[in-house]
């Protein structure tokens, strides 16, 4: 028997045993770093292909910490960034952290809850909003003829950081260490134009027109450092760290990615077991579901099933964004049916409606959450109350693939 553990959630954890000759394979992803602040220290002193970042500032210098959303260990990045910007004379009111908006995502948590009370007010924190008036500003125009424009924030920034988590990512097949600044720090009608499906019938390496554009950005906004982040297959840590000359990051990035989260699998297997681990401290959304159910789908057999570990709930209270692509998918009574409204009505969250609705009219889905049984249901998924159920499903299969962090996997079928 081989012991299984799986974190899910915030503070979630399942364990059970599966047969060694049922589990066909079980994908762990890498673990937390033991030191984060130690490994960030060490990647901020000795990037790649950069000198030391406190080189790089000026006193008087306004400098931004471009951080995108969900990236692992992001409170002691920021710990250790404002450390060292305030040891090299940068006042604390000089510090801006930015970080993109999101239509579908609810308000992130304070990054700055680990800096010292004293200063921890005076660094400002902001969340883009781009539906204010005069917010962004003109850029250039991407080699396309498309206009771009940005944050007023970064346009006008001194020195600029970006902070971002490696990935897969169905639109720009990998996330970009600029992919946060297009749509999530520009306007309006860059979210109009970056919604999407994705394009699944294209590898992560793949041409894509919206990380053509973002992989200009570097160059046309003089980025000279910036940081990318691997997550762990367990709760909230960063695996790795990465730091430097963008390009040079995003090369390094590209092989630790695939090294660790990329799975070429032999064979289907009749259920697949997953989890979704938190991040940030956040609660499971629906874009983590999307993902993780997308991997499954990828080396589950037709008419199989998925079992998904969660603590996925409806957000609520002031700013929770609505889900109207979910809206759609639970007013139909089969996902496919569901598929060809979507794409019309083209909601915010297209993508994670249209990964849900072809999970579930490929195989069997049972989802542990905090949704009620009927909402599940509504989705064409089987509810699970306890882990307890878990196991007895995971028991009755034939033969078993386990996924940690499967939001973070790209799952293939080595004959595809």
């Amino acid at each position: 028997m081989t012991v299984i553990s799986l974190e899910y959630g915030v503070e979630g954890c399942w364990e059970g045993e599966i047969e060694r000759d049922r589990l066909l394979v079980h994908h762990a992803g890498p673990m937390p770093l033991t030191d984060s602040p130690a490994a960030i220290r060490a990647s901020l002193s000795s990037p790649i292909d950069f000198s030391p970042v406190k080189q790089a500032v000026v006193p008087g210098d306004r400098v931004v910490l471009a951080l995108d959303r969900d990236v692992p260990s992001s409170a002691e990045i920021i710990a250790e960034l404002c450390a060292m910007m305030i040891a090299g004379d940068i006042l604390p009111e000089n510090l801006l952290i930015l970080q993109p908006a999101s239509l579908t995502g609810v308000r992130p948590s304070d990054p700055r809850q680990l800096l010292p009370e004293a200063i921890r007010n005076e660094v400002v924190w902001k969340v883009h909003d781009p539906t204010v008036k005069d917010g962004v500003c003109y850029l250039a125009s991407s080699a396309g003829g498309e206009r771009i424009y940005l944050a007023r924030e970064v346009v006008e920034a001194d020195f600029l950081i970006p902070i971002s988590r490696l990935g897969y990512d169905s639109l720009q097949g990998r996330r970009h260490v600029m992919g946060m600044f297009y749509p999530g720090l520009s306007n309006t009608e860059a979210f109009t134009k970056s919604l999407g499906q994705g394009h699944s019938e294209l590898g992560p390496d793949d041409d894509r027109p919206l990380r053509q554009l973002v992989t200009e950005l570097p160059w046309l906004l003089g980025i000279q450092f910036a940081m990318q982040v691997l997550p762990s297959g367990r709760r909230g840590g960063a695996a790795q760290i990465l730091a430097g000359q963008p390009e040079a990051i995003t090369a390094r990035g590209t092989t630790v990615l695939d090294d660790h989260w990329r799975l070429r699998g032999d064979e289907r297997g009749e259920t697949v077991l997953l989890s979704i681990p938190s991040i940030s401290g956040e609660p499971t959304g629906w874009e983590q579901l999307g993902a993780a159910l997308d991997a499954a789908r990828s080396l589950v057999e037709s008419e199989g099933r998925i079992v998904v570990l969660s603590d996925l709930a409806l957000p609520t209270g002031p700013g929770a964004p609505s889900t109207p692509g979910i809206d759609i998918l639970r007013s139909y009574r089969s996902p496919r049916e569901a598929l060809k409204p979507l794409r019309k009505a083209a909601p915010p969250d297209l993508l994670a409606a249209s990964q849900i609705a072809r999970a579930t009219d490929w195989a069997s889905v049972f989802l542990l959450s905090r949704l009620d049984s009927e909402f599940v249901e509504e989705l064409s998924m089987t509810p699970l109350q306890n882990d307890r159920e878990v196991t007895r499903l995971i028991s009755q299969c034939e033969s078993c693939i386990v996924f940690d962090g499967a939001q973070h996997i790209r799952a293939e079928l080595a004959d595809d």
